[in-house]
């Protein structure tokens, strides 16, 4: 059963990498680049959006259309579509505000045709660029290097610069003085005509073809599309070798737990292995050195889990590419990669830190049960080693793991104590450390252990309740403080997401770089301060 699901989950990746290789080629595009700068307020924005909506309703319905706008950075509003509904709620949202970035809106507008086999771009612009990072003859050579024409119209206003993108791939230079221009230059770009159009500046009096341009090579997928099949890829295959890996039943393990203080018992030889979760785990194995995988493994056995350093390992590294790929589709390569990673790293670092700390939590619950149960013991004639060995054969997890690793300590000579002490540290538990502190007195010096552990159990129980009581009351100030500091981590995201235009100042100017690193640091400092508040020592 778990092959067949293991096969039908590779074939659903097949399927999809085809379906996306198959639509990766619609037959017409065209991108309108408008600038959308504080010179086209209040009314130039206006009658531009209502010349490039009278343009697209001209366009035959194959015909796919995108949008971008620049000002102090350009932004692909809307990717070419054949939805006109689309289009014409895409422009009624725009607004005109800041600088003209017109030199780097030219990559943007090339990228977003990208898949599309006969391409044409349309800039619309009022004045020369200000902001670019990009320079013209950046834009000139990406304009011909990606072979697309570009018709270039100048509204009230027109340069050499517009020209030389005009003209780089067979594109058409326009100018327009006014709205009925405007119109009449959006006209001429629709009607067909089988003049060859000019590549200097000229005022509007011809007709000028289909924006359909001269077939060019249809270019494969986008590097972000392939980023995302590789990273689903990954996570595909993670869960496939997960699958296939086999696993002892729950019988067996519990079998095994019972013998294991007794002694080390021979391996048991397991089911083969699929033949790719053994290549991918022996190359991590490879790559890691000995005393980190030897660090690893006391740190997964704290945890309790039971995949090996090489899995574990493995299992991060697919985590953070799956999650830098989703987060390169979602932003741009440069936040997602990093970003990416280094949250998938953290995230399988915290799964381990909440395990453990689940783990000793367990472990301190269970203490007074166990250390009851061993006075029981006590008096019913055992000795301390029989009394814990019975801990053992009970299997209350992880209480019978850990005081079964102190009987095998002893086995090969070390001290009870010790071995017990070792366990408390591993455990971070206070209440074992002087548990086996009474130990050490007893023996020296005599007594009744029994009744000192159930004196230590009762002082256990009372100091638990306190503890559970405070808790309860400061449940209150902790919900607080995870929704204050939750809170505008969660809207920042929020906003990244719905409007990235308007969050964009903050990562890509010097204002806003400062004002998100005060954020953060005080948002680090309110939440230690609230922690402090809330917390009680019992």
């Amino acid at each position: 059963m778990k092959r067949v699901l293991a096969g039908v989950l590779v074939g659903a990746l097949l399927t999809f990498v085809f379906t996306a290789f198959a639509s990766a080629a619609p037959s017409r595009g065209v991108v309108v680049l408008l600038d959308t700068s504080g010179s086209m307020a209040p009314d130039r924005i206006v009658v531009a959006r209502q010349a490039i909506a009278t343009y697209v309703s001209g366009l035959p319905e194959d015909v796919q259309v995108g949008l971008v706008t620049f000002s102090s950075q350009p932004s692909l509003v809307l990717a070419p579509t054949a939805d006109r509904g689309a289009v014409g709620a895409a422009l009624d949202r725009l607004q005109a505000k800041g600088d003209t970035s017109l030199f780097d809106a030219v990559p943007v507008g090339l990228s977003a045709l990208q898949g599309i086999s006969e391409r044409r771009m349309v800039i619309v612009s009022d004045g020369e660029d200000t902001v670019s990072k990009s320079t013209v003859d950046a834009a000139v050579s990406a304009v011909a290097a990606a072979g697309v024409p570009t018709d270039v119209i100048g509204f009230q206003y027109s340069d050499d610069a517009l020209g030389r993108i005009a003209a780089a791939a067979g594109g058409r230079l326009l100018t327009a003085s006014d709205a009925s221009a405007l119109a009449a230059a959006f006209a001429a770009l629709v009607v067909p005509s089988s003049v060859a159009p000019p590549t200097v500046a000229e005022p509007v009096a011809t007709p000028e073809p289909l924006p359909v341009a001269v077939p060019a090579p249809t270019p494969g997928l986008n590097w972000q599309t392939m980023a995302l099949i590789v990273g689903t890829f990954l996570v595909v295959f993670v869960v496939v070798m997960t699958m296939l890996t086999p696993r002892r039943s729950a019988t067996g393990r519990k079998l095994e737990r019972h013998l294991e203080h007794y002694g080390a018992q021979e391996a048991v030889a397991a089911p083969e292995e699929s033949q790719a979760a053994q290549t991918a785990v022996v190359w991590t194995r490879r790559i890691m050195s000995d005393v980190s995988a030897a660090r690893l493994s006391d740190r997964l056995d704290l945890a309790g889990m039971k995949a090996s350093p090489a899995e574990w390992t493995l299992l991060r590294i697919c985590t953070a590419a799956g999650l830098a790929a989703l987060l390169t589709v979602m932003t741009t390569w440069w936040i997602g990669v990093p970003v990416g990673a280094l949250l998938g790293w953290l995230a399988t670092a915290l799964v381990m830190k909440v395990r453990t700390s689940k783990r000793r939590a367990a472990f301190a619950d269970q203490l007074p049960d166990v250390l009851q149960l061993i006075a029981s013991s006590l008096r019913s004639g055992f000795s301390l080693a029989q009394s814990i060995d019975a801990v053992v054969r009970d299997d209350t997890q992880p209480t019978a793991g850990e005081f079964s690793r102190a009987l095998a300590a002893t086995r090969i000579g070390a001290e009870l104590e010790d071995a017990l002490d070792l366990v408390a540290l591993r455990m971070r538990s206070a209440d074992l450390s002087w548990v086996v502190m009474a130990v050490r007195i007893q023996r020296q010096v005599g007594g009744n252990l029994a009744e000192v552990l159930m004196t230590t159990v009762t002082t256990m129980r009372d100091r638990s309740q306190t503890r559970r009581h405070v808790r309860a009351l400061s449940a209150e100030g902790r919900l607080s403080a995870y929704v204050l500091v939750g809170l505008p981590i969660g809207l920042a995201a929020f906003l990244f997401w719905i409007r990235p235009e308007y969050m964009r100042p903050l990562y890509t100017t010097f204002v806003g770089i400062v004002m998100l690193a005060f954020a953060a640091v005080m948002v680090v400092i309110g939440s230690l301060w609230m922690r402090k508040l809330v917390r009680v020592e019992v």
